[in-house]
Order: structure tokens, then sequence, then C-alpha cells
């Protein structure tokens, strides 16, 4: 009798291919016919969303503070195919498979205050096959808990290794390094452009941006304010220095 009390509460929170059966606030099957309205249904909404590849099955977590404006960055290509998006498998798969063979989930709607807690959850439940980093985060000001940048900090100096390596044991496929390879090339370097190095709280070098526009783009921040952190020599979110690399 409990065994069977015990299988029915498996099958009623797990799919049937043992992942755990989530239902969407809201879910767009083609996310190429569906453009137009997830820009509009989403706007001004903060929360968590899933963009899943219908082909292969595999998929990613994601948080935003306006959903909206996040998703119509990953409509265009001139973000998705940026050199700073390099180790994103996610855009790399939008770009190889296209919108209409991705759904998109929007898991839940939440606060700002909450979006990391409730994005650190799905991941934690779902562990998504294409987010490389495990933690979640926010380039709105939010603090990463100790333990993440702890093992961020760790990562940088490269004392993260085998099993305690969320890549270890992969590689990207020829086809993402090819991708990779062309989004380079048509990278312009503009006659104004000023290199920088991204720096740890201990001066080691995580970094080498040829602007600070593609900085601002890898960390997801107003440009003018790192300038303001390159210029005053202050630890950026308590983990970066930003140096100009003629210093």
């Amino acid at each position: 009798m409990i065994y069977n009390i015990m299988i029915k509460f498996t099958k009623l929170f797990m799919s049937t291919d043992s992942k755990p059966n989530i239902n969407p606030i809201r879910f767009y099957n083609n996310a190429e016919e569906s453009k137009s309205i997830i820009l509009l249904e989403n706007k001004n909404k903060s929360g968590i969303y899933k963009w899943e590849n219908k082909i292969s099955g595999e998929y990613y977590i994601g948080s935003a503070i306006d959903l909206s404006k996040r998703m119509s960055e990953y409509y265009r290509e001139s973000y998705i195919t940026h050199p700073s998006r390099g180790k994103s498998i996610i855009c790399y798969a939008l770009v190889k498979y296209g919108y209409d063979n991705f759904s998109l989930s929007i898991l839940e709607y939440c606060s700002k205050t909450k979006l990391i807690s409730r994005e650190q959850y799905y991941l934690d439940l779902l562990n998504p096959p294409y987010n490389i980093l495990k933690y979640a985060y926010s380039s709105e000001g939010y603090k990463h808990t100790l333990e993440a940048i702890q093992k961020m900090s760790l990562a940088k100096k490269g004392k993260f290794t085998k099993e305690d390596n969320s890549f270890y044991g992969k590689t990207h496929t020829e086809e993402v390094k090819k991708l990779m390879s062309q989004a380079a090339l048509k990278r312009t370097k503009p006659n104004n452009a000023k290199p920088v190095y991204l720096k740890d709280s201990d001066n080691n070098i995580i970094g080498d941006f040829k602007s600070m526009t593609e900085l601002s783009l890898y960390l997801k921040a107003d440009k003018a304010t790192l300038t303001k952190y390159r210029d005053s020599n202050r630890l950026f979110r308590k983990l970066y220095y930003i140096v100009s690399k003629s210093n």
C-alpha cells in the first residue's frame, strides 16, 4: 500500500524522462512564431524563464528583471553572436538550431528581490545542461552568497579540478567552435576603443577585453559605471578590478 502511494506521488511530480514536471506560467511552443507575443506579454515583468531545444531536449534556465527586454536581446543577432557570448551555450544553440526549434517557458513571475533565490531553486531542481554556471547571479546590484563567491574565486584561480569543475570532461563541438570563430571574425574594433583587463580581488588577470563596450556586454553592466570603477581603481561588485592595459 505504502509502495503504491509512493509510486503515485513520484509520477505526479516527475515527467516520463525523470525530470521534475513543472507547469509554467506561460508556454510558447515555437519561439520564432511567438516572438511578438512573448515580448508583449512579458513587458515590465520579472521572473524565471527556460529555453528548451525541441530537438535535443537540452534546456537553459535564466532570470530577468524585465523579461521582455531580456528576450529582445536573445532575438538580436548582434547580441547572441557577439564574442563576449563566447562561452554561452544557449546563445550558440539558438544560432545553430534556430528559434523555431526552441520553446520558451516562463516558469514563474516573481519580485526583483527574489530573482536570485528563485533562479537558484530551478537550477538546483532541473540541473539544466545549457547552464555552464550553476549559481544564480544578477548584474543589477544583488550580491552573491559567500559560498558562491568563494567557489567563483577558486575557479578563477584554477583551483577547481576534475569533478569540482562544471565543465570537466566537456568540450565544445566542432560546429559550436566554428560558430564562435565566425562571430569573432565579425568583430570590429572601434577607433576609440580602450582595451582593459578584468582582474580578481588578488589582482590576477581573468579577462582581456578590447574595449569597455565588450566588457560591459560581458558583465551585463553599464559602460559609464565600469569606467568609473576603472578610473577609481575600486572593486566592482566587490569582485573585480578593471584596469586599463596602458597602465
